[in-house]
């Protein structure tokens, strides 16, 4: 048998030896996993589970529920959409930027209800009524300033007609809206500047507020057809879904911006939006996303207000609208039915999910 001479082994074995620690110490560093300090995370959409491999590893978010609220809490950032994202707790400020003629005041008398059940003081549970609001477009600093001071000691409400507006995460905001068909929405909104409704001294405040529309007296159709600017002007044309952009100069004169941005909103602030069509389903939801502050909200619902509300709110004249006006109309509210139609196919997953 051949022997090796040592001359020639031990050098060689030094060699073998060196070769191994190299790709060793290459693999590792190439495929171990990351260190359990470091988790990477990889953020994709957010409405169903957490997948999750060994401990340390790499970490791939797809839809999320509570465990993304964890992941949330754990890291410190945002790493999810809050649309649909079950909260617990009390320690949370409501802020409802309620949308004109969408059912606001029948959801203002649920949320005082709510406040009371709560045991929110009337002092931290402010709600704002058409003849007592915030300009639509502008004194954002100064809704800021109030929702910060009743966010002081939660849970808190704030209800009032004004666009979005950012506040700082750490009062845990509960941003909720209602919005309707567009079209209806014009509609409903044309006839209550021109009439006011069923409220005691509505039309009194309609008169201050619109006294110029009040004189007009023409049938919608008839203010559509005259391409008046009291039906269609831009700025009631692409109203609900600026009111989703804010008060970013972009959100008046870029639209497609705006709309783009007022999705995204919806999407990362918005516990829920829901539709005036479907306004029972969007209370269940309310009640199953956020149980410690809407828990009894349906039953108050059916019990008291769905009736008694609806025919009190109801406006004092309005007249069914023409297949030609509404054809118009539809063209010209392109962009807008783009907003509704995304808000309710978000609304229809929402109700799928929770069997609604």
């Amino acid at each position: 048998m051949y022997t090796v001479p040592r001359r020639v082994a031990l050098p060689l074995i030094s060699v073998l030896i060196a070769a191994t620690i190299f790709f060793t110490i290459t693999y590792k560093s190439t495929y171990r996993l990351k260190p359990e300090s470091t988790p990477e995370i990889e953020v994709k959409n957010t409405n169903e589970e957490i997948k999750r491999s060994k401990k340390g590893s790499r970490l791939i978010i797809e839809n999320s529920t509570e465990s993304s609220q964890k992941l949330t809490e754990q890291h410190g950032t945002t790493l999810y959409k809050k649309y649909g994202v079950p909260i617990t707790g009390l320690n949370h400020t409501i802020i409802y930027n309620k949308m004109p003629k969408c059912g606001s005041r029948t959801m203002d008398t649920l949320l005082r209800w709510t406040c009371s059940k709560l045991d929110i003081k009337p002092r931290r549970c402010k709600i704002v009524y058409d003849f007592e609001r915030i300009d639509l477009k502008g004194k954002e600093e100064s809704a800021i300033k109030r929702v910060q001071q009743l966010a002081a000691h939660p849970p808190a409400l704030f209800s009032d007609h004004i666009f979005y507006f950012p506040v700082e995460k750490s009062i845990h905001p509960v941003y909720i809206n209602m919005i309707r068909d567009p079209i209806e929405y014009l509609v409903s909104s044309y006839y209550y500047r021109q009439h006011g409704d069923k409220t005691p001294g509505s039309v009194d405040r309609v008169k201050k507020k619109f006294g110029l529309e009040m004189k007009m007296n023409e049938t919608f159709d008839q203010c559509v057809l005259k391409e008046h600017e009291a039906c269609v002007k831009e700025e009631y044309l692409s109203r609900i879904f600026h009111f989703f952009c804010g008060t970013h100069p972009k959100c008046s004169t870029d639209l497609k911006w705006s709309l783009n941005e007022a999705k995204r909103r919806v999407e990362e602030e918005y516990l829920i939006v829901g539709l005036l069509e479907d306004y029972e389903s969007t209370l269940k939801l309310m009640e199953k996303l956020a149980p410690s502050l809407f828990k009894g909200i349906v039953t108050d619902y059916k019990a008291d207000i769905r009736k008694k509300e609806s025919e009190k709110y109801q406006t004092n004249f309005k007249k069914p609208i023409s297949a030609e006006v509404r054809a118009i109309l539809r063209e010209k509210l392109d962009l807008t039915y783009q907003f509704y139609d995304f808000v309710k196919t978000k609304l229809e997953l929402l109700k799928k999910e929770y069997d609604i």
